[in-house]
Formats: structure tokens, C-alpha cells, sequence
């Protein structure tokens, strides 16, 4: 039985990350509405939260294939969440220019942390068996401090709309960047580590193992 690998996301960065192990997928974005509270009563439940968001993305995705799908292949769908906090409070992706500059403001100068929950999900269009794999990462970010002058030169670049905490490391947001401890990919929006983990676990073959 052949495995069909689907990216359950339509982010180019997150596509350019896994088009770095050299597999071949599709791409078929989930249309869930990401819901999420606002603030969170501990660190620990932001990983929950966007580990949720993924599982919930692979989900729909698997729904949406086996309506449409008239082949036997096994599908492994891989899906992916991710979410900013500081002092307790969710920072996702900013919807209005005004929403994105608040979010820079309360940003600047400060160490915020960044999750990624991410779930693949592995379903056998011959027999329905169904198998869903979750993990989380997080990674520290301390922004240095930075004029309004540059927040509204940042946001008129559009570079922040779509993009958690309304910055993107690996384009011109990596300016407002000090230091990151932890997984870089985690912060674009993919830890790497933990996605060859989980796609070996599933029978998926990286760099020979």
C-alpha cells in the first residue's frame, strides 16, 4: 500500500520547511476557524491550545479525503498550529493593521514564548483505521527594542498580516529579533526535530532511517 503524505496548510513557510526533507506531498489546506481564548491560565495549556488547533486541522483535512477520495491509499496528514504568548495572553495572527501594531507594541523589548502544536494524522482508506500523533514545541524570543517609526514601516511592508504575533523570523521580521533560545523552525512555524520524530514513527523513511 502506498502512503500519499498530505501538508494540511497552506502556509508557504511552512511548505518551504518540508520541502527541505526531500518527500513528495500535497497540499490541502484545512478551513477550520481557529478559535482560542484570549488569555490562558497557565503556560502550560498554550501548547494544549495549539496542539488542539493541529489535531483539529488533520481532522478535517482526513473528512475532506475520505468524501472525495476514491483511492486505497494510506493517507498521513500532517497539520500544524501556531501560537505567540506573553504575560499569559495569546497573540495570534493580527486581522487589521491596527491589531498588528498592537501586538508589535506589546511585544517590544520583551521575551515572549512561541508554540507549535503539531499532529499527523495516519488513516487507512482500506480499512478506516485511524491513528493521530500530537506533540508540542516552544521557543523563547526576546525582541530588542525598536521605534514606532519601524512598527509602522514593518506593517506597511505587510509582512505581518498572517503571521502569529504579527512577525515573520525568517523574512524582515528577523530584524526586530534579539535572541531565540530553542527551536528556530518552531518559530517559522515547523519544528523540524520533532516533525522527522513523528513522520519516522509512522513508517516514513528520512535520510535513510
Amino acid at each position: 500500500m502506498s502512503k500519499r503524505i498530505i501538508l494540511a496548510s497552506q502556509s508557504p513557510r511552512r511548505k518551504q520547511l518540508l520541502d527541505q526533507l526531500g518527500l513528495q506531498y500535497d497540499v490541502i489546506p484545512s478551513n477550520i476557524e481557529e478559535v482560542m481564548p484570549a488569555v490562558i491560565d497557565s503556560q502550560s495549556s498554550a501548547a494544549q491550545i495549539a496542539t488542539e488547533l493541529a489535531r483539529q486541522k488533520a481532522f478535517a483535512v482526513c473528512q475532506q479525503l475520505q468524501t472525495n477520495n476514491n483511492s486505497k491509499d494510506e493517507l498521513i496528514i500532517i497539520a500544524a498550529d501556531t501560537i505567540v504568548v506573553l504575560d499569559n495572553k495569546l497573540y495570534s495572527k493580527p486581522t487589521s493593521d491596527t491589531e498588528a501594531k498592537s501586538m508589535l507594541q506589546s511585544l517590544c523589548g520583551k521575551i515572549h514564548q512561541v508554540y507549535t502544536g503539531v499532529a499527523i494524522l495516519c488513516f487507512d482508506l482500506a480499512t478506516s483505521s485511524i491513528q493521530c500523533l500530537t506533540e508540542s514545541e516552544n521557543s523563547l524570543v526576546s525582541f530588542r527594542k525598536y521605534s514606532q517609526s519601524e512598527i509602522d514601516a514593518y506593517i506597511a511592508s505587510g509582512e505581518p498580516m498572517d503571521k502569529a504575533g504579527a512577525y515573520a523570523l525568517q523574512g524582515m521580521g528577523a530584524c526586530l529579533v534579539a535572541k531565540i533560545e530553542g527551536c528556530y523552525t518552531n518559530v517559522i512555524g515547523l519544528p523540524m526535530p520533532i516533525l522527522v520524530k513523528m513522520l519516522r514513527a509512522v513508517g516514513v523513511k528520512i535520510l535513510g532511517e
